[in-house]
């Protein structure tokens, strides 16, 4: 996906992708505009790279794109695997 300015290619910014992404995920870029409680037309602005989004902003987009990738919050426990002694057919020869 490259836009052709003046004989150059452009590739999109990570910002601009970040935004399309998180926006197509979410069902479209009127959903993305109110859930980061940000007018629709800078959403816009940030897809077309005509303008960067704040930080804060820009780090909740990425946390959209990680929730929505079903990547474990890093706050939530992990189920861990059971320990060798309960394990199914362990042996009590190693618990010595």
């Amino acid at each position: 996906m490259r836009r052709w300015i003046m004989d150059r290619s452009v590739a999109p910014s990570v910002y601009s992708r970040a935004v399309r992404k998180a926006a197509e995920q979410l069902g479209g870029r009127e959903k993305l505009s109110r859930t980061l409680q940000v007018p629709l037309a800078e959403i816009e602005k940030w897809i077309a790279d005509e303008a960067k989004p704040p930080r804060e902003i820009f780090l909740r987009v990425v946390d959209l794109i990680i929730d929505d990738n079903g990547v474990a919050d890093a706050s939530a426990p992990a189920d861990a695997p059971p320990a060798k002694d309960c394990a199914p057919g362990a042996s009590s020869a190693w618990l010595d």
